[in-house]
């Protein structure tokens, strides 16, 4: 059996023949690569799949489903200028009813980036040229960038396919975080008809994926967290656009993720009512607090996605991570619906030697490729069951 047979049984509701194990480590990657300190294993790697071979991983992690922004009737300009930490990239939208201007900077040394400036700064100045851009923003899909996304996961795994973020992270990458939670509260109706007109134009992209039988898998590209989606914010402005994302999906067939990693325990109500199949990258404590518990409360169909942190990537020594991951599969005794993956990210000091650790911990808990039969150790801890 392939790993890409094995995670499509995972995600048919089958039990899978191993526990696929696909640690994110695109941004360690990149980051080891642009500074030329990758390892000797790693190279002939092009991409991130390449090393998850290497590690001898499956392959299940965000990868670019080809669903794309394009403005109409106008053309954004985009410039890039020296920034404190790293290229500065601004990019100005010129409607009739004014201007809006949004600068994200990289963090060269960290491989990573933030925001400086939001398009919208003040609502009532901005609300005419921003609701203009937003109409005259259509979503399409293209095709070749999915089929890239398919050839580098090959037999290896199922790209889960990432699509546009939803409405309420739009208005988070749009307004601002702190921005957005005052926004929703002073302009219910405005916080709505944004929602609205956004979600409506993603999903025309949206009806296209769902109709190709080569994608099994989708993902949300939100960073779910209780501080940014409360509850009482997150029933308004997200679940009816992910119910309806995930009934499309579901009537063809495919499964809907969320990348979701901060404290998520308190979101449990809304994650059921959107219907979602699993959470992307969501952590453990202590840096979270979703647990083996909270799995096992969800529907039998929802997949655990995650049990590697920058806890046992960066604060543990090898012993103490040893010790950590016996009690950490012996909390998942009999939950066999769990991809073992990071939580959300590796970060990048973290050590190759962790990575290999890491990985050959979850195979001798969860079962090998090469030998699908439970080892030894996992049949002690209980993996079987269930």
């Amino acid at each position: 059996m392939t790993g890409r047979e094995n995670i499509l049984r995972l995600l048919s509701g089958e039990k899978p023949a191993w526990m696929p194990c696909s640690i994110n480590v695109g941004q360690w990657f990149n980051h080891h690569r642009k500074f030329n300190k990758l390892p000797d294993e790693l190279r002939d790697a092009t991409c991130h799949a390449d090393v998850l071979r290497a590690l001898g991983c499956d392959v299940f992690i965000r990868m670019p489903s080809g669903v794309r922004a394009k403005s109409e009737g106008f053309e954004p300009h985009h410039e890039t200028q020296q920034g404190e930490l790293g290229p500065r990239h601004i990019t100005t939208l010129d409607t009739p009813h004014g201007k809006l201007q949004s600068i994200h900077e990289d963090q060269t040394a960290m491989t990573s980036s933030y925001s400086v400036e939001d398009f919208v700064k003040e609502w009532g100045r901005d609300r005419k040229a921003y609701l203009w851009a937003l109409e005259r923003t259509a979503y399409h899909w293209h095709k070749p960038a999915f089929e890239t996304s398919d050839a580098q996961a090959g037999d290896d795994g199922v790209p889960l396919c990432s699509l546009p973020c939803s409405p309420l992270k739009k208005m988070h990458s749009d307004l601002g975080l702190d921005h957005t939670c005052l926004f929703v509260l002073d302009h219910p109706d405005d916080a709505k008809l944004i929602c609205d007109l956004y979600w409506e134009r993603v999903m025309v992209a949206l009806r296209e994926v769902a109709l190709d039988p080569r994608i099994h898998a989708v993902c949300i590209e939100d960073n779910v967290d209780t501080p940014f989606y409360p509850p009482g914010i997150i029933e308004e402005y997200w679940v009816p656009y992910l119910r309806q994302l995930t009934d499309l999906m579901h009537a063809h067939r495919k499964r809907v993720f969320v990348h979701a990693c901060g404290h998520l325990k308190q979101l449990k109500p809304a994650f059921l009512e959107a219907n979602i199949d699993g959470l992307d990258g969501m952590p453990h404590p202590p840096l979270g607090d979703w647990t083996a518990d909270d799995s096992r409360s969800m529907p039998e169909r929802f997949i655990y996605d995650g049990g590697f942190s920058a806890h046992e990537q960066v604060t543990m020594n090898d012993d103490e991570v040893e010790r950590f991951y016996d009690g950490f599969f012996t909390d998942l005794k009999g939950h066999t619906r769990m991809v073992f993956a990071a939580a959300c990210q590796t970060a990048i000091t973290t050590k190759w030697d962790r990575i290999k650790q890491v990985v050959r911990i979850a195979r001798d808990h969860g079962g090998r490729r090469e030998s699908p039969q439970r080892t030894q150790r996992a049949q002690r801890r209980g993996m079987d069951d269930g």
